[in-house]
């Protein structure tokens, strides 16, 4: 069937006419026993509907070229927005809020110039509630749509009067959850649409989706793919899916809007997903919740960053996939309790799937191994700020760089950051240090070769928080840099230099630091950009040139650290 599949939007379709009663989505209630089930006919029918309201009321005025940002958490209300979208023959853009000003939501709202963004209005810590602090906005007038004089009511589309910081953003949608068959219930609305023809007909070079960068926070790079891309990456290239196509039961946590849970791919591999319905907040007991999603829906494959639910689990899943950060042994080891396969992958949000292999026997996993190139992908190697077309030796390490068949199409609207991204003869510079195995071709992926931290699947730039420390009252300087983790591979530490005479404590710099951020606990939010660890210093090292030296500090937290955690054990 791939061969008849050239978008998304043709997957949607053949999955609803082949599999109509296929469950597709499995969203389970992280604080009860609630479970909704969304059909493959069902994502299509009231995808439909969906559209009808977008065209309607504007949201969506061309379709082919019009964008839209979506900033629903995981939940039916986005699997349903998204198709909607798709179906208009225009593009989503992933928008997430994770800094109490909002600055995050804000950016990839003016960078990506978004005609129209979907919230909602009634989840804990909503963007909305921030987004409308930037915004002059009033109710509708479109008939059908919305009849409410106050969009405390039940108003759904509200026109973007005036906004300074956003003037390509015109309208707003409200999805709202309420009692099943209410007014203000999103998919009730839905159910009472019309279903109207279908736009125009979606092209293979036509923008799909536009990602942002995982775990940026605050300045994502926004990765536009097209929908050929798409297609080619999830069913023509990427083994993760290769002989599973409509038949596996996967579980996943990751976020609809990423790339590794983009929609998309339930869509175009007809596989199953369960999830937590996080309108609502994330479970309070995740392992507990992981384990009995596993157990309840027949789960039989996963992708988890860190296995920890592997600690109190005896193989019950077929397999689990792991990636996103630079695997080791002691990982594989942990996961190879949950499920009696292990599979790695390594990739990034710009280049899809890159290398990947099934671990044979995880006691003699080497650590950092992410197995064979993709079929029809290249990796060379090359001494960092040298000669980027000679490569170096196998077994030596240096800066990654990869070239495949299909990519991202653009850093949207950065056409400066999309050249740099790139060598002269199509090589994409991905920042990771990393070797090729001499004897089997494996590529092996060690870290960041940038001041990037890894933190499980996600990658952090620390200037922007830096800059947020040092506005605290007291602190003189501030380095965040990553520090080593069993689990997450890093941690993100904060280490402080204090204004002479200061009478800020620790304590104070961390609440600062915190007011500034969404509110989340560290269980509940892996996104967040909050520090693990605060550590003061007297003074930075520095370099040769004056300026201070990062990887002695990281070096000398990371000795500090250690240090403390065996004088507990002791």
């Amino acid at each position: 069937m791939s061969d008849t599949i050239h978008t998304v939007v043709d997957a949607l379709k053949h999955r609803a006419r082949l599999q109509p009663s296929g469950a597709a989505f499995i969203f389970r209630d992280p604080t009860g026993d609630r479970r909704h089930v969304q059909t493959f006919r069902d994502v299509y029918r009231l995808g439909r509907r969906c559209a009808s309201v977008l065209r309607r009321s504007g949201l969506v005025e061309r379709g082919r070229g019009d964008l839209v940002a979506n900033a629903l958490p995981n939940c039916p209300e986005r699997v349903v927005a998204e198709a909607g979208v798709l179906l208009t023959g225009a593009a989503t853009v992933n928008a997430q809020c994770l800094l109490a000003d909002g600055s995050d939501l804000l950016a990839t709202l003016r960078n990506s110039r978004a005609r129209a963004v979907l919230v909602a209005p009634g989840v804990e810590h909503s963007p909305w509630l921030t987004l409308r602090k930037h915004v002059t906005t009033a109710p509708t007038t479109t008939r059908g749509v919305s009849s409410a004089s106050d969009e405390s009511e039940v108003a759904v589309v509200l026109d973007v009067v005036s906004s300074e910081e956003l003037p390509d953003l015109k309208k707003v949608l409200l999805v709202r959850r309420g009692p099943p068959g209410s007014a203000e219930d999103f998919l009730s609305m839905l159910e009472a649409e019309e279903e109207e023809e279908e736009g125009d007909v979606v092209a293979e070079e036509d923008v799909c989706s536009v990602f942002t960068t995982s775990g940026s926070s605050g300045f994502s790079k926004l990765v536009a793919h097209t929908h050929r891309g798409l297609v080619h990456a999830v069913l023509r290239v990427n083994p993760v899916y290769e002989g599973l196509t409509g038949k596996q039961v996967e579980f996943s946590m990751a976020p609809l809007g990423w790339m590794g849970g983009y929609v998309g791919n339930t869509i175009l591999t007809g596989s199953t997903r369960v999830l937590a319905d996080t309108h609502d907040g994330l479970p309070k007991d995740l392992i507990g919740f992981i384990l009995r999603a596993f157990q309840e829906e027949g789960v039989a494959t996963t992708f988890i960053p860190c296995p920890q639910a592997a600690c109190t689990a005896l193989q019950v899943l077929d397999r689990v996939t792991l990636g996103g950060q630079p695997i080791t042994r002691s990982h594989v080891q942990m996961a190879s309790k949950l499920a009696r396969a292990v599979f790695l992958l390594y990739g990034s949000t710009e280049t899809f799937l890159l290398a990947s292999h099934t671990v044979p026997d995880p006691d003699s996993f080497q650590d950092f191994d992410c197995g064979e190139v993709v079929r029809g992908g290249e990796v060379r190697v090359v001494s960092p700020g040298g000669d980027e077309s000679t490569p170096l030796p196998p077994g030596q390490s240096g800066m990654l760089l990869v070239r495949r068949e299909v990519m991202m199409k653009e850093y949207f609207h950065d056409p400066q950051a999309t050249r740099a991204a790139f060598t002269a003869d199509g090589f994409f510079r991905t920042g990771d240090i990393g070797r090729v195995d001499a004897a089997r071709g494996h590529v092996f992926v060690e870290g960041r070769g940038s001041d990037a931290i890894m933190r499980g699947p996600y990658i952090f730039y620390p200037g922007w928080l830096e800059e947020r420390i040092r506005a605290c009252p007291g602190v003189r300087d501030a380095m965040v840099v990553g520090v080593p983790d069993p689990l997450a591979h890093e941690e993100l530490c904060a280490c402080v230099t204090l204004a002479p005479g200061g009478q800020v404590t620790m304590q104070e710099v961390q609440e600062f630091v915190e007011r500034d951020v969404a509110p989340a606990s560290e269980e509940e939010e892996p996104l967040s950009p909050r520090p693990r660890h605060y550590l003061t210093f007297d003074a930075f090292p520095t370099t040769s040139t004056g300026k201070p030296h990062r990887s002695v500090v990281k070096r000398q937290a990371t000795a500090r650290l250690s240090s403390a955690s065996s004088d507990d054990l002791n």
